[in-house]
């Protein structure tokens, strides 16, 4: 892995707000809207999280399932590609990923039981092929979670405050955030966030960050 994720190719898997109404070409002839994308996208990354929790994965394996979910549907569309098997096929490719390993027939075990799964192990199997050629194998995500841990130390809040930061984290991946922002921004914004919510001032600690405040 490389040492840093400005050294990494991961860096050049951010995409911009363009390239983001410009996916899902197809499905918008057909009469999905961009709402009902997100809703689409909402809906399968919570799946994943709900599932990789029956597995009782760790949520980082969850996180990086999301993003191959985004990013393979970057350059496809629903109506070509079932997310229902997609959905799966990512959080099964993220196991592998991040050294969480699960045989493929207790993974669709658990999928079929958790939402009436229309496949197989074969139609699994398959499908991580295509993932892997979609994501160009490229499997490593360079999550926030190290930095936030990082935030969270030097800025000094309390633990309500800390907690919040943690959720709007993890909910971070239900968003384009994590396709849009490098990771240390990610992670500052749902500081930021939670430390409104709890009335913190990070003003003066923000000062003292080398950071673009725009991007957060």
């Amino acid at each position: 892995m490389a040492a840093s994720y400005w050294d990494s190719h991961c860096s050049r898997n951010l995409v911009s707000k363009e390239q983001l109404e410009n996916s899902h070409a197809e499905d918008r002839l057909l009469g999905l809207t961009r709402e009902h994308i997100q809703q689409l996208n909402v809906f399968f990354c919570t799946s994943i999280a709900e599932l990789a929790k029956q597995l009782k994965l760790r949520q980082r394996v969850a996180a990086t399932a999301m993003v191959y979910f985004r990013r393979t549907y970057l350059c496809n569309n629903f109506c070509r590609m079932d997310p229902r098997l997609v959905y799966v096929a990512s959080l099964y490719l993220a196991c592998k990923a991040e050294e969480s390993l699960v045989q493929a027939k207790h993974l669709v075990g658990h999928a079929k039981s958790y939402r009436k799964w229309p496949y197989d192990v074969k139609d699994l199997l398959d499908m991580e092929m295509v993932l892997l050629e979609d994501l160009d194998f490229n499997l490593i995500v360079f999550s926030p979670y190290r930095d936030l841990v990082t935030y969270l130390a030097d800025s000094g809040v309390e633990t309500p405050c800390a907690q919040r930061a943690w959720g709007a984290l993890n909910d971070s991946y239900r968003s384009d955030v994590n396709l849009l922002y490098p990771p240390h921004v990610v992670a500052l914004g749902c500081l930021c966030l939670a430390a409104g919510s709890c009335n913190v001032d990070l003003a003066p600690w923000l000062g003292k960050l080398n950071v673009d405040l725009g991007q957060v």
